[in-house]
């Protein structure tokens, strides 16, 4: 059954402009941004990291696949992808980014399929949160579907300022006659940072604003808790490869 089309970025203005108290967040009406916001340059040094430590074709389950970005490049290479995210309105952009890729609503720590996989991927970084606050719930889950020496590639924040570093204070998106003012105030917590997001959109025929915010936290971990997560779940081959404010860890079943 085909997906259905993604919202768009006037889409998004025009909800938050009718219903300016509502609730709204990147992950629900204001998908369209989160899309737009999406950081190519990150994703495709994600899939370098698949180039290098990931078999060469295969079945690859990605865990928190968002919008479908590093999907995309993962359907190109592999012979079989399923992406699972808990979050239905970002799922709706993988129709575009990756139309022959599976997708599924579910929870990451418990994939609604009973397969197994020769890959399992789940990548965050310091503008893109994970989809757990702990890895280690995340790396026992992906153990639980790898398939006899799967691999498992996971990312996590491990550097407070690689999160200052990477997320612009102000931005603005414009189109089809929409404007959406975003800043950003990191506030620093005990476990990582909380971004505090505020948004202004405006219809530029009529001169109609309406503002919200929200904030997304992203914690923080100590790398070699990465490690003990991996060799306690049975995993071998444990490895840490530092990256720009984060840690890849690369295991096999």
């Amino acid at each position: 059954m085909p997906r259905p089309a993604a919202p768009t970025f006037p889409d998004a203005c025009e909800r938050l402009l009718r219903d300016p108290d509502g609730e709204h967040s990147l992950y629900t009406t204001l998908a369209p941004v989160f899309d737009r916001l999406t950081d190519e340059e990150r994703v495709a040094g994600d899939f370098e990291a698949v180039r290098a430590f990931a078999p060469e074709s295969g079945d690859v389950l990605e865990l928190g696949c968002g919008v479908g970005a590093l999907l995309a490049h993962l359907d190109d290479r592999f012979d079989r992808v399923l992406g699972v995210d808990s979050h239905h309105d970002l799922l709706r952009f993988t129709a575009h980014r990756a139309p022959d890729a599976d997708v599924a609503v579910g929870d990451p720590l418990d994939p609604p399929t009973d397969a197994s996989f020769d890959l399992v991927v789940a990548m965050a970084g310091p503008a893109a949160p994970p989809v757990v606050d702990d890895p280690a719930d995340l790396i026992e889950a992906a153990a639980d579907r790898l398939a006899p020496e799967g691999t498992l590639l996971l990312r996590a924040v491990t550097d407070a300022d690689a999160v200052r570093d990477a997320v612009e204070s102000v931005g603005v998106l414009t189109g089809s006659g929409y404007r959406m003012e975003r800043s950003v105030t990191d506030l620093p917590t005990g476990g990582g940072s909380d971004l505090r997001m505020g948004y202004r959109a405006t219809d530029e025929d009529s001169g109609d604003t309406a503002t919200t915010s929200e904030t997304i936290t992203v914690p923080v971990h100590d790398a070699e808790s990465l490690r003990a997560a991996a060799e306690g779940v049975g995993l071998q081959d444990v490895r840490l490869v530092d990256g720009s404010g984060t840690t890849l860890l690369v295991a096999r079943a």
